[in-house]
């Protein structure tokens, strides 16, 4: 607005120097104030007349509908792809109903297949609905940013309209009694003016009133994309995820026809062989995100039974979300800060630059406090990448970007008894224990397990449906994961 007062009074009006003396002022007194009194009757008597207005070429009226969405594309876009994602999803209920029932029957090699295969089938159809909602959601970004650019457009035009509006009022306004009579040919071209002039200053107001809501709109479409565009990470998140887990399950099913030759009797031994089974788990291979080096399982069901008596998380729900979250920074992969004004930096692997690794005003100022606390140096500790979109910045185990970190360091430190490390295992633990059982996981009931691992994922958007596989496949992981610890207990361990 400053500038725009600015602008006004670089064009005002600019009065005559002077004016030619007049002879006779008693005469010119007379007369002027009767032509005062015809003026006053003329504009009371004319002034809802209106008379017609040449506006000079201002344009005092805005379009209501500047920012409306063209949402025609994403309406068919989303018909067309809504009944067989209806499907897909309907599909994947009858394979979760298959899962739970033969999960119920007495284990034998023909059924343990029909499991897995069931598994991988529906895992499948999870990455097949993935694929349609990230489409459907890859077509709304597409189009906000469109109307982001036209309402930006739209709103400039706005802006110089109302300049020239108010530029053509000031002008008027400035001018005196006299001067519009003198300037005028006839009084209809005065009152003319000074409706125009009512009409002007009423269309003033509009047009400040249309935008501030065309600047409204604008901000609130900015915010719609960045919340898609979160969104978007978040499934691409959860795509790579159920890949890393069908090609487990793949891997499982041919580990076990390769075993038992396809004989029901080998199978049947396996499953007898408690204490070596139990040895092979406990060896098996706990892999960690945050450039962390893997444990086996034995070392993090420790760590996990500790937390479990510090914050009521139960041990196999609390491993199945770090493997998750070691699957996700497993794909992202490692990064090292270079730049803490832009949060640019580079691939741990390949030295590549990578931009927006870390949130500059958000997370860079923590992050070297965080790590001058620990002695660590801040260019050469490793980090989460981003992915396509969105930040990156994620430390250690437990993935907490260092905001987070931050918001649960007190909390966590009453619990390690020393300054909590998000690159040391059992800190990394406990932060994602406290985290679990603030969301409620310390209840131990699917439910609020189910819940707690969607907000450990999604924060405040846990209950968006597009990322519920997330919250699904944490709960199976949990499930084989209690399966594994009662072998382990079974032998002793």
């Amino acid at each position: 607005m400053t500038k725009i007062i600015k602008d006004i009074k670089k064009y005002s009006y600019k009065n005559p120097a002077s004016y030619k003396k007049i002879k006779n002022p008693l005469l010119f007194t007379y007369k002027s104030f009767i032509l005062f009194i015809f003026v006053v009757f003329l504009f009371i008597s004319n002034l809802n007349a209106g008379a017609p207005i040449s506006n000079n070429g201002v344009n005092v009226k805005i379009n209501n509908n500047l920012l409306a969405q063209n949402t025609k594309n994403i309406k068919e876009l989303k018909e067309s792809l809504e009944s067989e994602l209806k499907q897909i999803l309907k599909e994947i209920e009858t394979y979760r109903a298959e899962i739970n029932r033969l999960s119920k029957q007495k284990r034998t090699l023909e059924q343990e297949i029909q499991y897995l295969n069931a598994q991988i089938r529906k895992t499948e159809l999870e990455i097949l609905a993935i694929k349609y909602e990230i489409n459907v959601l890859n077509k709304r970004i597409n189009d906000t940013i469109k109307a982001i650019k036209e309402a930006e457009k739209r709103i400039e035009s706005s802006k110089a309209n109302l300049t020239k509006a108010l530029r053509t009022y000031y002008q008027l306004s400035q001018k005196s009694f006299i001067e519009v009579i003198l300037a005028n040919q006839t009084l209809s071209d005065y009152f003319s003016n000074i409706v125009y002039l009512n009409k002007l200053q009423n269309s003033i107001n509009e047009q400040i009133a249309e935008l501030k809501k065309l600047k409204q709109n604008l901000d609130y479409q900015k915010q719609k994309l960045e919340d898609a565009i979160e969104e978007q990470e978040n499934l691409l998140k959860i795509a790579d995820m159920k890949k890393n887990e069908l090609a487990n399950l793949q891997e499982e099913k041919n580990q076990l026809l390769a075993i038992t030759k396809g004989q029901e009797k080998k199978y049947q031994q396996l499953l007898t062989e408690k204490e070596k089974r139990a040895a092979e788990i406990r060896a098996q291979l706990f892999r960690l995100a945050g450039g962390v080096a893997p444990i086996n399982f034995g070392e993090a069901l420790r760590y996990a039974e500790l937390v479990s008596k510090l914050t009521g998380v139960r041990p196999a729900f609390l491993l199945a979300v770090l493997k998750q979250e070691s699957d996700l920074g497993r794909n992202v992969g490692q990064c090292y800060l270079t730049d803490p004004e832009t949060g640019t930096g580079i691939n741990a692997k390949t030295g590549n630059k990578v931009e927006r690794v870390m949130h500059p005003t958000r997370d860079v100022p923590i992050f070297l406090e965080l790590t001058k606390k620990l002695g660590l140096d801040p260019y050469n500790t490793p980090v989460s990448c981003p992915m396509s979109f969105g930040w990156g910045g994620a430390m250690g185990p437990a993935q907490f970007i260092p905001s987070t970190w931050k918001a649960y360091e007190d909390k966590i430190a009453k619990l390690v008894g020393e300054t909590p490390n998000p690159w040391n295992i059992y800190h990394a633990f406990v932060a994602a224990g406290v985290k679990l059982a603030e969301a409620g996981a310390n209840r131990q009931t699917y439910d609020a397990e189910w819940k707690a691992a969607m907000i450990y994922f999604a924060g405040s958007n846990w209950s968006n449906p597009a990322f519920r596989f997330y919250g699904d496949s944490v709960m199976a992981i949990a499930e084989r994961f209690e399966q594994d610890i009662k072998i382990i207990k079974e032998a002793g361990g």
